[in-house]
């Protein structure tokens, strides 16, 4: 593999495998050897679905380096204040500030979700502001800065 992802994997590392015929398993990073033309070799240890691909002389394998649930918004939507990221919800002519947690971000978009209430109480708020609190829902209209 030569991508920036499998550049800095490790020995030990958890990822999931698409194989056509066996859907998603997890595997292990066992091994990785560096070729001259910085290719790296990862050889992968899989304990699901091995008889499946012992009938194969050769199989396309997509590795899923990370996969996270969230809503997927721009990052030009994300701000942050005191350490926490928020949007602002466009609502009835109203903004309305929501803070979010950022699970996954790349140069574009991130991917976030909301806080629970215990996570916000440990965050400092109190709980008048949990029990009242906004939350990001889908098709809700953020505004981009």
């Amino acid at each position: 593999m030569k991508t920036e992802r499998a550049s800095v994997a490790k020995i030990g590392d958890k990822v999931t495998l698409k194989i056509p015929s066996a859907g998603e398993v997890t595997a292990t990073i066992e091994y990785i050897g560096q070729e001259e033309d910085e290719t790296r070799i990862l050889v992968f240890k899989i304990t699901e679905h091995v008889e499946e691909l012992v009938e194969y002389r050769e199989i396309p394998i997509e590795v899923i380096w990370w996969n996270f649930e969230g809503l997927k918004i721009s990052n030009l939507a994300v701000l942050e204040e005191n350490d926490l990221s928020y949007v602002e919800r466009s609502k009835a002519g109203y903004i309305e500030k929501i803070y979010i947690k950022v699970l996954r971000q790349n140069d574009t978009y991130s991917i976030v979700e909301n806080y629970t209430n215990q996570e916000l109480e440990q965050l400092g708020f109190d709980e008048e502001f949990t029990h009242n609190r906004k939350q990001l829902n889908l098709y809700d209209e953020i505004l981009l800065h």
